[in-house]
């Protein structure tokens, strides 16, 4: 029968329980191996952090079985080239999508100009009433995003009324 499992502070004494153990699982996990055809792995990591590995048939050929095929690169086996190489092509990625918020934040300011300008041709107070027939194709997405944006904002309003007013129990006596 196994020994009864506890906590010690003696370092030394952990250490030397934990070798023990170890040997003791990985001889289990071979046996599982060995008598039905188990692929294993066991990884522990000591109490000074030392990692022990033991994997049948071997830890690189459950690995290969189990991990994806497209599994990610350590960033250990990367070499310097390769590394100085993605971040290259990272900076290229990074400079396109400024380049992309920077042309969309420029058509989002025309658009909005011209809904403006359409909203002071039609003499109309509200930038929402204006008629969608005075917009061109290209400001009608940015209109419809305005104007979503606009219904949430009344709607988060509402909802905020709503529950003020749920939570003054004098004013529900008051309106029976």
């Amino acid at each position: 029968m196994a020994d009864e499992v506890r906590f010690t502070d003696n370092k030394g004494q952990r250490q030397r329980k934990f070798t023990r153990r170890t040997t003791t699982l990985f001889s289990m996990a071979s046996n599982l191996s060995e008598e039905f055809g188990a692929h294993v792995a066991v990884v522990a990591v000591s109490p000074a952090g030392e990692p022990r590995a033991y994997g049948a048939p071997t830890m690189e050929s459950f690995l290969r079985t189990y991990l994806p095929a497209a599994a990610p690169v350590s960033p250990g086996a990367e070499t310097a080239e390769a590394a100085a190489a993605r971040v290259v092509e990272m900076e290229r990625e990074t400079e396109e999508t400024k380049a992309l918020v920077e042309s969309e934040w420029v058509g989002l300011a025309a658009a909005c100009g011209k809904i403006r300008a359409a909203q002071t041709n039609a003499g109309v107070r509200n930038w929402w009433e204006v008629d969608v027939e005075a917009l061109e194709e290209d400001e009608l997405p940015v209109f419809i995003r305005a104007l979503e944006m606009l219904r949430a904002d009344v709607q988060r309003r509402i909802d905020g009324m709503i529950s003020a007013r749920a939570t003054i129990p004098w004013l529900e006596k008051m309106q029976k």
